[in-house]
This record gives C-alpha cells, structure tokens and sequence, in this order.
C-alpha cells in the first residue's frame, strides 16, 4: 500500500474529479481524506496513482509507503499509547489516518525506527497484543 500526498486546487468539485479520475483508471481508494485542500489517500499503486493524477493536472506532493498498525477499538487509549512511544523516541507523526478495515496509517519524520517503536501494533500481529 502507499500513501499518495495531494494539494487540491481550492475549487469546488475537486474531490470529484480526483475519485472520477482515479476510479476511471482502476485506482481504488484504500483509506484516507482531505483535510482543507490537504490530501492523504492510501492507494495499492502508488506510481500508478501519482502518474494518473499528475496527467490529469492535480498536484501531487509524495508517494511513499506508509507504516500500517492495527490498534484494538476496544481498549481506550491505544492511539495515546502508540503516539506516546513514538514521542518518547523522538519521531514525529506526520500524518495519521484510518483505512477501511480500521488500520492505524502513519506517515512519520523516521519512519524505520517508528517502524521499530511500533512492532507490537503491526497489522497482522493480533497475537503480540497482551492486556
């Protein structure tokens, strides 16, 4: 999965022409959202996506692979937990997001010691969870 960076133009209808456009080329949306004309999508082909997008005039900032960690939605507080961790080792959280099966998407300043910081929320690691 990447996570593709874009600036909307601040017009109306930008958001549907950006789906319009990725849908009619076979790019699904994965997760993510626009936050003012700041967008974060989670995409399976990124350079697919980027060269989609850049042809049809949006401004797309990065493509990059995003950490995916799951958190448990019924305990409080995992995301305080997983943001404190990062904190306390000096990495920044970037961009966090969710993605259609309730992954955690994080986009950090040192993404390989968060990746490291944050091995037991790996994704497909339910079992290291303890309580």
């Amino acid at each position: 999965m990447y996570d593709i960076h874009v600036m909307f133009n601040d017009v109306l209808g930008e958001l549907a022409r950006f789906g319009q456009l990725l849908g009619q080329h076979g790019v699904g949306l994965e997760g993510g959202g626009v936050f003012g004309v700041e967008a974060h999508f989670l995409v399976e082909e990124g350079e697919k996506a980027r060269r989609v997008l850049l042809d049809g005039g949006f401004n797309v900032q990065a493509v990059r692979k995003p950490l995916i960690r799951k958190l448990r939605q019924e305990r409080p507080g995992e995301l305080g937990e997983i943001a404190a961790a990062l904190a306390g080792q000096g990495v920044s959280i970037l961009t966090q997001y969710s993605d259609h099966a309730n992954h955690l998407i994080l986009l950090t300043d040192n993404d390989k010691l968060a990746a490291e910081i944050t091995g037991p929320w790996v994704a497909n690691a339910k079992d290291q969870f303890t309580s």
